[in-house]
């Protein structure tokens, strides 16, 4: 996926990504108030195949994907400073946890894709879970889920949103269904961080998205990811979001480092 790389990889948060704040996998619906959090399991052939993504043209369909350019599944940690502020009449604002988990799971194999979801825990009841599927040197975001404040939000974008390209340095979309909107893509170059005692080359990308309609919401990320020897990890991020829950508002801005390039277990298949 790296061969034509211009400092473009995937961004891994969440949405997440975030994330992309696009997270997710599903029918695009809200999934009630619970706010339990589960750990996410590898995705289903439903889940990471889109009709929308199938009418891509024939050559991008035809390139391959090597069966290690996914993600290795597991639990990573990272170092984590930031807030997460619900205004309103009483102002409530939290400083996050100083340590977080990005959970990987397995990926699943349609043909020449790769499909996998990785999820961000920001506290014990905020998480973004992002569906991706990986084709040629491409990477597409198949849905987002959001939970906090005890609700929880999918957003299921139509066309997939194009997280990473292998051919490009800018590039932008639009995106329909229930919820909608818009995003913007930009390479920073690479870059070395540390990582325990490894040093670790890196790839920059800088991200904005909006929306509305079921859901509201804007996100801003500038995330460097891992080029080897485990691709699409994030290793740095900062971000800054926007959702809207009902008649709350929860912004986060956070800033994440990776502890380790080892997962500390795997999450359930």
């Amino acid at each position: 996926m790296f061969k034509r790389l211009n400092g473009i990889s995937l961004v891994l948060t969440g949405l997440a990504a975030a994330a992309v704040v696009l997270s997710g996998c599903g029918t695009g619906g809200s999934d009630g108030t619970s706010s339990t959090i589960a750990e996410p399991r590898k995705p289903t052939a439903q889940a990471c195949d889109s009709k929308a993504l199938s009418r891509l043209p024939a050559e991008e369909a035809a390139q391959s994907t090597k069966s290690d350019e996914a993600p290795k599944r597991g639990v990573y940690s990272y170092a984590m400073t930031g807030k997460q502020v619900v205004p309103g009449g009483a102002l409530r604002v939290k400083d996050l946890p100083d340590r977080s988990d990005l959970f990987v799971t397995p990926a699943l194999k349609i043909g020449t894709d790769a499909c996998f979801r990785i999820q961000m825990r920001f506290s014990s009841d905020v998480a973004t879970t992002s569906t991706y599927v990986i084709r040629g040197e491409d990477v597409y975001l198949m849905s987002l889920r959001t939970q906090a404040l005890g609700e929880s939000q999918e957003i299921v974008p139509n066309p997939p949103v194009l997280s990473a390209s292998g051919s490009g340095s800018k590039w932008s979309g639009q995106f329909g269904g229930r919820t909608y909107g818009g995003y913007s893509f930009s390479a920073l170059g690479k870059r070395t961080f540390r990582v325990g005692s490894m040093k670790v080359r890196t790839a920059g990308i800088s991200s904005s998205v909006s929306y509305r309609g079921a859901f509201n919401g804007t996100q801003a990320v500038t995330a460097w990811i891992a080029l080897r020897p485990n691709p699409h990890i994030v290793v740095s991020e900062e971000l800054e979001s926007r959702q809207d829950f009902g008649v709350s508002t929860l912004k986060i801005n956070a800033h994440s480092h990776l502890l380790s390039l080892k997962p500390k277990y795997g999450p359930e298949s």
